[in-house]
């Protein structure tokens, strides 16, 4: 509203500006030259015998800054203005000349750069009248003139924007702010209302807006409060029937292997069976069954990960003491570090209590060393550290090896998400201890993580403070 007020103002200025640029010398011109002519008619209205004839002259010549000269008949002079406004000598052009109907000429002269007016009329008895005006005072005032009218204007312009910024508020930060707030109701934000503070139409509308808004956020919370329950069962309806296609999907894609394994060599054995060579039949049963502990075991795997993620698993919590919870394990793992080639060391200080299910807990911390058996390299060593902070205690466990890439590092808490898919097949790994880590933790509403480090990668949990 402003912008379109200030641009008719400013349109208007504009063309005010361009007439009196163009038009106003030419209007001082045309004035100046009725000025002569009324002069000369005035003139000729005068008894040339009075006596004061010529003071009255002297006195116009004065009044009109002009200069007059009067001629007898005989072309001897009568009056000779004392104002030198036409120069002598020099060579004379007419730029422009106008005769009238009485027989009168007004003529525009130049001579040396200077520019003047001649007019002349021969009265009825002969005598003739020359009057004189220098151009140069004309276009002086009408300069003078155009830079007050020019000034005015703008003068004038500025203070109607100014006074129009103020007046233009009441009506238009009202709007702007209704304007504000029906955006925030088209988002269901409810909280701002509008101040009503007068009784016309933009204060009707206010209280108007005002009443919807409230209406609107009271049905829509009515409305929240009865979908609520309905919302959460079929979330939870969702989440049931999604881990049930993934979990269907994922052990078919897993089994696919092992079942075509066993029955490859369950046909081998029941061929040698038949050859006589049971030593041989002997070996793929040895076969078949390491496969079927294999199968048994994802299908363990899957039903714990199924049952922590549906929260069919109850914490079993306590507190407990973290260095011995951390030793009892490395302990049992001895053997394993041993035939690995792994050195194992752990960094915890006594004294440290946490609280949580140490049997899911261990589970935690089995997959991590798990984890970190199968991927070290190099020096093959690994160390178990932790953090001690206010609520938590974050427990890292080392190893040396190659760094994971940014392409895996967010996918590798996914089921059956393997970053070395050859070598976790070779050992019996199914991707889901990861997966298994991180559901446990949410369980118990703690965070995990993962980061590479020099030389290897550390993975974390935190464990809660006991008291």
């Amino acid at each position: 509203m402003f912008l379109q007020i200030a641009a008719i103002l400013l349109a208007a200025v504009m063309v005010i500006l361009v007439i009196n640029t163009t038009y106003l010398g030419e209007l001082y011109l045309i004035n100046e030259k009725n000025k002569i002519k009324s002069v000369a008619d005035y003139l000729s209205t005068l008894d040339l015998q009075s006596g004061i004839y010529l003071g009255t002259v002297s006195k116009i010549e004065k009044e009109k800054n002009i200069s007059i000269d009067i001629y007898f008949p005989d072309g001897s002079p009568l009056y000779l203005s004392p104002a030198n406004i036409v120069p002598s000598g020099g060579n004379t052009v007419i730029i422009e000349h106008k005769a009238y109907k009485d027989g009168s000429v007004i003529d525009i002269r130049e001579c040396d750069g200077n520019q003047y007016i001649d007019f002349r009329k021969t009265l009825s008895d002969g005598t003739e009248i020359e009057i004189f005006s220098f151009k140069g005072n004309v276009e002086s005032n009408a300069g003078v003139a155009l830079y007050f009218v020019c000034s005015s204007i703008v003068f004038i312009f500025i203070i109607v924007l100014i006074f129009f910024v103020f007046y233009s508020g009441k009506f238009t930060k009202p709007l702007i702010k209704m304007s504000r707030i029906t955006e925030k109701m088209s988002n269901m934000d409810f909280s701002e209302k509008l101040d009503v503070k007068t009784n016309d139409e933009i204060g009707e509308l206010s209280s108007s807006i005002n009443h919807l808004s409230d209406s609107l956020d009271k049905t829509l919370q009515d409305l929240n409060e009865k979908n609520k329950k309905l919302k959460d069962d079929i979330e939870k309806k969702q989440t049931l029937e999604e881990l049930r296609k993934e979990f269907i999907s994922s052990i078919s894609h897993e089994l696919k292997t092992p079942i075509a394994i066993v029955r490859g060599y369950a046909e081998g054995a029941e061929l040698m069976i038949e050859s006589g060579d049971s030593k041989g039949a002997a070996e793929y049963c040895d076969i078949i069954i390491k496969e079927s502990d294999k199968m048994n075991a994802l299908v363990y795997e899957l039903l714990e990960l199924s049952r922590y993620e549906i929260g069919d698993s109850r914490l079993e919590c306590e507190t407990f003491e973290l260095k011995e919870f951390i030793n009892d394990f490395t302990d049992s793992e001895k053997i394993v570090f041993e035939e690995h080639g792994i050195k194992c060391e752990t960094d915890i200080p006594s004294g440290i209590k946490c609280y949580g299910d140490i049997i899911k807990l261990t589970m935690v911390l089995n997959n991590y060393i798990s984890n970190a058996i199968s991927h070290a390299e190099g020096e093959k060593f690994i160390k178990i550290t932790c953090e001690d902070r206010p609520d938590i205690v974050r427990v890292f466990v080392y190893n040396t090896g190659s760094p994971i890439s940014q392409e895996d590092i967010g996918k590798i808490w996914n089921s059956f998400y393997r970053a070395d898919k050859s070598r976790s097949r070779k050992e019996g790994r199914f991707g889901l201890g990861l997966s298994i880590v991180s559901a446990i933790q949410n369980l118990h509403g703690n965070e995990f993580g993962v980061e590479n480090a020099e030389d290897g990668v550390t993975f974390w949990f935190d464990i809660s403070k006991g008291i």
